[in-house]
C-alpha cells in the first residue's frame, strides 16, 4: 500500500505486518520489541501518520458507502494498512505522547478493522487481542479546557463587539440623552468585566498547556519511563507540535491584557490601543504560519507520492497511489478552505480594527463602519465555520454490517465510531481544527 511504502522510506524497519505468508498478524506484537531508536526517528511524524491514517479512513468509508465498486483486495490491503498505522499510532500515543483518548479511540477502530478482516481475508488475531473491549477513555480536563475555551470564545467576542459597536453608535447617535446614559452606565458597570475578560478568558488554557509542555519535556518522576527514553528535545519538539499555535496566541493576549490592565494605565492609557493592535497583527502572522505549515505538510506528502509512483514499475502500486492521491487532493482542497477561512477573517478583523486609529477617529463613522464590520465578520465567521462541515472529508470509522469475505458492505450506525474533535480558536475567530482524525 503507498501509505506504507511512503513510512518504509522514513523508518527501514518497520516490522512487517505477519511472518512471511502467515495470516496470523503479529505487526502489533512487533512494534513493542523496537528500541527508542526507531521510535526517536517516528514520534516527530506522527502529525503526519494522523493526517494520512485519516486520509485512509476516507479512503475506506468510501469503498463502504459504494459496495458495488469494491475490489476485495486492494479494500483488504487498505483495511490491513489502515490497522498498522492504527497500531503504531496507538504505540505512540500510550507510551511516547501519553494521550489516553487516542489510545481509546484507535483502539476501538482497531476492533473493527480485525472484524472486517477476520471476515474477509481469513487472518486470524490472538485470542486476547480480538476480544479485548476498549476501556472507557478516562476525562481529560486538558480536553475538556481546550474544547470549552474553542466554543466559548465564540460567546466572547460576540459580547465584547457588541459593547463596542454600542459605544461608536454613542458618538453617532448625538440627539438622544437616555442612549448616553444607558452607555454611560454600561460602561460603569461592564468596563471592568471587559478588561479582565480579555486576557483572563486564556488563562486556563495557556496555564494547561504550559504545564503539559514542562511535564512531557522535563524528565519528572512520574513520566513513563519508555517516553524518558527519547531525547528531552525530541519531547519537547513533540509537544510544541501539538501546542504551539495555542500557546503563541494565549502567550500573546494574555500579555497584552495584563500591560493594558496593570501598566498602561493614566497617561500611558492612550499605549494600550497600539499594543492591542499589535496582538491583533500577530494573529494575522499566526493564523498566516499555521496555514503555511499544514499546508505545506500536505504537500510534502503529495510529493512524495509523485517521487514513490515515478520510482515504482508495479501497475497494481501504481492504481493504488493514484487512488489514494485522489483522497488526498480532496484533503488538501478541504484544509485549505478550512484554514483560509480563518486567515480571511482574522486579516478581516485586523483591518476593522484599524478604522479606530486615532487619526480616523477624528471622524465619529468611520470607527463606528469599524465596529459594525466586528459584527458583521463575526457573523459571517460562524455562518461559514458551521456550514464548513458539509465539505469535510467523511472519514468516520464504522464496520458495515452483511460482510462476506468478499466484500459486500452495507451501513450499520451502531458501530459506528467518529473521529476525535479537537478545538483551535485564534483569539477572534475560533476554527474547528476537527481535522477528522487528530494531527498536530
Amino acid at each position: 500500500m503507498p501509505v506504507i511504502l511512503r513510512l518504509r522510506s522514513i523508518v527501514p524497519d518497520l516490522p512487517q505486518m505477519a511472518e512471511g505468508n502467515s495470516l496470523q498478524w503479529s505487526f502489533d506484537k512487533r512494534i513493542k520489541l523496537l528500541g527508542s531508536d526507531f521510535y526517536k526517528k517516528i514520534v516527530l511524524h506522527h502529525p503526519v501518520l494522523n493526517m494520512e491514517y485519516s486520509i485512509l479512513c476516507h479512503q475506506i468509508r468510501h469503498h463502504f458507502d459504494h459496495p458495488k465498486q469494491i475490489n476485495a483486495k486492494q479494500v483488504i490491503g487498505e483495511l490491513q494498512t489502515a490497522l498498522m498505522l492504527a497500531q503504531l499510532l496507538e504505540e505512540i500515543y500510550l507510551n511516547y505522547l501519553v494521550v489516553p483518548r487516542e489510545v481509546e479511540r484507535l483502539r476501538r477502530h482497531q476492533q473493527i478493522y480485525k472484524a472486517l478482516l477476520e471476515d474477509m481475508a481469513g487472518m486470524t488475531f490472538l485470542p486476547e487481542e480480538r476480544i479485548k473491549n476498549p476501556e472507557q477513555p478516562e476525562f481529560s480536563f486538558a480536553q475538556y479546557i481546550r474544547d470549552n475555551t474553542a466554543q466559548l470564545n465564540w460567546l466572547r467576542l460576540f459580547l465584547t463587539r457588541t459593547k463596542r459597536f454600542l459605544n461608536f453608535l454613542n458618538l453617532v447617535v448625538t440627539g438622544s440623552p437616555q442612549y448616553k446614559e444607558f452607555v454611560r452606565l454600561m460602561d460603569f458597570y461592564t468596563n471592568p468585566f471587559f478588561d479582565y475578560i480579555a486576557w483572563c478568558f486564556f488563562i486556563p488554557r495557556l496555564t494547561t498547556n504550559l504545564f503539559l509542555l514542562a511535564k512531557h519535556s522535563i524528565a519528572w518522576s512520574d513520566v513513563n519511563a519508555l517516553e524518558q527514553e527519547l531525547d528531552w528535545h525530541i519531547r519537547f519538539q513533540a509537544q510544541i507540535q501539538r501546542r504551539w499555535f495555542e500557546l503563541g496566541n494565549d502567550l500573546v493576549w494574555v500579555g497584552v491584557g495584563l500591560l493594558n490592565c496593570f501598566v498602561l494605565v493614566g497617561a500611558l492609557a492612550p499605549l494600550s490601543f497600539y499594543f492591542t493592535m499589535i496582538a491583533f497583527a500577530f494573529d494575522v502572522a499566526n493564523a498566516s504560519l499555521r496555514m503555511f505549515i499544514e499546508l505545506n505538510r500536505l504537500y510534502g506528502v503529495q510529493n512524495d507520492y509523485k517521487k514513490i509512483y515515478l520510482a515504482c514499475d508495479d501497475d497494481v502500486t501504481k492504481n493504488a497511489i493514484e487512488e489514494y492521491q485522489h483522497f488526498l487532493k480532496h484533503r488538501i482542497e478541504f484544509e485549505t478552505l478550512r484554514l483560509g477561512l480563518v486567515l480571511a477573517g482574522t486579516v478581516a478583523v485586523f483591518w476593522a480594527m484599524c478604522l479606530a486609529l486615532p487619526f480616523l477617529a477624528a471622524n465619529a463613522v468611520i470607527p463606528f463602519i469599524g465596529a459594525v464590520s466586528l459584527i458583521a465578520i463575526w457573523m459571517a465567521s460562524f455562518a461559514l465555520t458551521r456550514n464548513l462541515e458539509q465539505f469535510r472529508p467523511n472519514d468516520t470509522v464504522e464496520k458495515p454490517s452483511g460482510v462476506t469475505r468478499f466484500g459486500v458492505f452495507a451501513k450499520n450506525n451502531n458501530d459506528q465510531v467518529k473521529g476525535d474533535t479537537v478545538l483551535e480558536n485564534t483569539a477572534d475567530l475560533p476554527s474547528d481544527d476537527r481535522t477528522s482524525l487528530r494531527y498536530g
